[in-house]
């Protein structure tokens, strides 16, 4: 293991005090000289477990982070180095990456994203999601507040697996989340798919970063009729989207300069495959 246990827990559980119920907070371990993030999860909130080949059944966030960032690792998913097990509270040890903020609090303080930079991020969320898939890992909360940003190099890691479940072909029929983000049909039908659900996410992102609003009033008013808009302050190729509705039609055109999305590529469910 990356921390020892016995030498380093009485500083961690110390630290834990200062939290509630669930959260992340930074720790230094001197043991190691590594930057860390720690997150506290009441075993109040986390009745299920899920088998992870060669641990046995471990608590479901536990398992979907051992997924995914068991080797080879994805450099734009945070890494899980230890968890512990203690009696009222699983503890998650986190990559810390430094110096980062995540990517909501980012926008806040230097305004919306150019677009240079937003392709960046979108062709990192894009990696980071299809590893997961390939983990059979569903996210099922991506938003600026779940990406946390180097301040130096622009380099993002999706966090925060704590609404996710495993990956399955067939619809889900309960939502964990955030609303905001939800697929309307979630409201609409009381069920859906996990990878429209979350292409669906991934454009609700993107609009957010670059417009600093949502595209619409809530994904609860998106119906048949729902157009999509966006700034002049846009160049064209960015503002080139189809006039259907919103998902199910509407398709976000990027232009990318880099080797990783050609020009013009929309963002769709094919682009998680």
């Amino acid at each position: 293991m990356l921390l020892q246990r016995a030498r380093c827990w009485d500083e961690v559980d110390s630290a834990l005090c200062l939290l509630g119920s669930a959260g992340l907070m930074d720790c230094q371990c001197d043991l190691l000289c590594l930057q860390v993030a720690i997150k506290y999860v009441s075993k109040d909130r986390t009745p299920e477990r899920l088998k992870v080949d060669g641990q046995g059944r471990l608590p479901l966030e536990v398992a979907l982070m051992t997924r995914v960032t068991s080797a080879p690792a994805c450099p734009s998913v945070l890494q899980l180095l230890d968890w512990f097990d203690p009696p009222r509270r699983y503890v998650l040890i986190l990559e810390r990456p430094a110096p980062c903020q995540d990517l909501q609090s980012f926008c806040e303080e230097n305004g919306c994203l150019d677009e240079r930079l937003t392709k960046k991020v979108l062709v990192q969320l894009i990696a980071a999601l299809k590893h997961c898939e390939s983990r059979g890992v569903l996210h099922r909360d991506v938003k600026p507040e779940n990406l946390l940003v180097s301040t130096e190099s622009q380099d993002i890691k999706l966090l925060d697996f704590g609404c996710g479940d495993v990956l399955k072909r067939s619809a889900y029929k309960y939502f964990s989340g955030t609303p905001a983000f939800a697929p309307p049909e979630w409201f609409r039908r009381r069920h859906y798919n996990a990878t429209p659900a979350t292409v669906l996410s991934v454009r609700v992102t993107l609009y957010n970063i670059l417009c600093d609003c949502f595209p619409f009033r809530g994904a609860r008013r998106v119906t048949s009729r729902s157009r999509l808009t966006f700034p002049r302050s846009l160049s064209t190729g960015s503002r080139n989207c189809r006039s259907g509705p919103y998902p199910e039609q509407m398709v976000v055109v990027v232009i990318d300069e880099s080797k990783h999305i050609p020009a013009k590529t929309p963002v769709t469910d094919k682009s998680l495959h």
